[in-house]
């Protein structure tokens, strides 16, 4: 018996020592750093999962990062040029043979930073990920990009000089209490307050949406046209649109409405560019959300694809999502649909102008960039990146400017019609 015994603790011992040699020629496939104002992600990529351990340092502020059995030369290799000057996280990345068996991946850091640390399964072109988001202790202010408005610029002097929080906080309520004045022979605006309006890139950073036959990629051009967009309604003086992401990087769904909801935008529009198994499928859509169900086996495929942007964007499924999580749509949110598609069929009027329509109404599914309960949302299809002459539109400069233009004159049309009820805010962070 204690031969035995012996006998398979000999082969236990042969077999962990083979398992850990074998786990050694792991490589590190690919480092990618997507730095952004709202967080940077450093994303590791390896063909199976990493062993790891995080902790903080201070004095300076470093977040080291232990990798268990895998090629240190693999390691140092990927990180390489990975950070760049502008990245306001990270100020370089460095790694080391911290102990046999051990790789240790030190993060230089510009300020304090909330981590938060966590495993993606393989997925589409991906393999195993570790990914490691670096928030600012400091959560960026949603109303700084308010400010940016001329109209909502504190005043110059000493007090906004001295305290510029105090100046932050009452200048949109000042400039939007009261209506701007006009001319006497010319009659009062319609809108008597500031419309604000987020406008949403879809997928960014680690999900690149999809991709064209010439290498376009979704991800690029929606951040174009969103920009874009963005600068047709800001030169509309009753009206200011709020991007929720400018940069490639990748936002959770979950984050993209917050962000809508937290300035309390009159409406929200997510910028997208289409994609289908046949090359042939061509024309832009317009969709809202659906509280019964899709209104097409197309609508339906297209809302379980975008759904699944997290799965590839990467999102960390220990965050609590109040939005998306949600199984039955309220009264407030089932008027919100209503509203939705008045404002659809306006901005698929106007679209209808620059481009074919894939389809001539306003289709529903249930996607969850739309499921804010208290914003009209809707999502453009500018056109199919999937068709080769689409995906040349979708690149060229003058097109770009036609359907940001219409999606704009769809908005105004909208507005024209439904103005936006009289607050005295422009928001309040909740």
């Amino acid at each position: 018996m204690l031969v035995r015994l012996a006998l398979l603790g000999f082969i236990v011992l042969v077999l962990s020592q083979f398992i850990a040699a074998a786990r050694a020629a792991d490589k590190v496939d690919a480092v990618r750093v997507w730095p952004a104002q709202d967080y940077t992600r450093l994303t590791l990529e390896s063909k199976h999962p990493l062993r790891h351990s995080m902790q903080m340092v201070k004095n300076p502020e470093r977040l080291v990062l232990d990798l268990q059995e895998v090629e240190f030369a693999s390691v140092q290799q990927e990180l390489v040029g990975k950070v760049l000057p502008s990245d306001p996280h990270i100020a370089s990345l460095r790694a080391g043979r911290f102990m046999p068996g051990v790789v240790r991946i030190v993060l230089d850091l510009k300020q304090e930073v909330k981590p938060q640390l966590f495993e993606l399964k393989p997925i589409g072109e991906y393999g195993h990920r570790l990914v490691l988001d670096l928030y600012p202790a400091e959560p960026i202010d949603p109303l700084m990009a308010l400010l940016q408005k001329p109209e909502l610029r504190p005043a110059a002097g000493p007090a906004a000089d001295a305290n510029p929080e105090a100046a932050l906080k009452l200048a949109p309520a000042a400039a939007l209490q009261a209506p701007r004045s006009a001319p006497a022979d010319r009659p009062a605006p319609e809108i008597a307050r500031l419309v604000t309006i987020a406008v949403d890139a879809g997928h960014g950073g680690e999900d690149p949406g999809a991709r064209g036959r010439g290498g376009s990629r979704e991800k690029h051009v929606t951040l174009v046209i969103a920009r874009k967009l963005k600068a047709i309604i800001d030169a509309e003086p009753s009206m200011r649109a709020v991007l929720t992401r400018n940069g490639d990087y990748y936002l959770p769904l979950r984050t993209r409405v917050e962000k809508a909801r937290r300035v309390k935008a009159d409406l929200f529009v997510s910028v997208h560019a289409d994609a289908f198994v046949r090359p042939n499928a061509r024309g832009s859509s317009v969709f809202a959300l659906s509280a019964r169900g899709a209104t097409s086996a197309a609508a339906r495929w297209l809302a379980k694809r975008e759904n699944e942007a997290d799965l590839i964007g990467g999102v960390n499924i220990d965050v609590k999502d109040p939005y998306l999580k949600q199984t039955l749509l309220d009264l407030s949110q089932t008027a919100t649909i209503q509203d939705s598609l008045k404002v659809a069929r306006a901005v698929l009027a106007e679209i209808g102008n620059v481009n074919d329509l894939h389809k001539d109404a306003v289709e529903q599914a249930g996607f969850a960039v739309l499921k804010a309960p208290d914003i009209p949302s809707i999502l453009v299809e500018t056109a199919f990146i999937s068709n080769p002459d689409e995906e040349r539109r979708l690149n060229d400069d003058a097109y770009q400017d036609k359907i940001a233009q219409a999606i704009f004159l769809g908005i105004k049309r909208y507005f024209a019609k439904n103005p936006p009820l009289s607050r005295s805010t422009v928001a309040t962070l909740q």
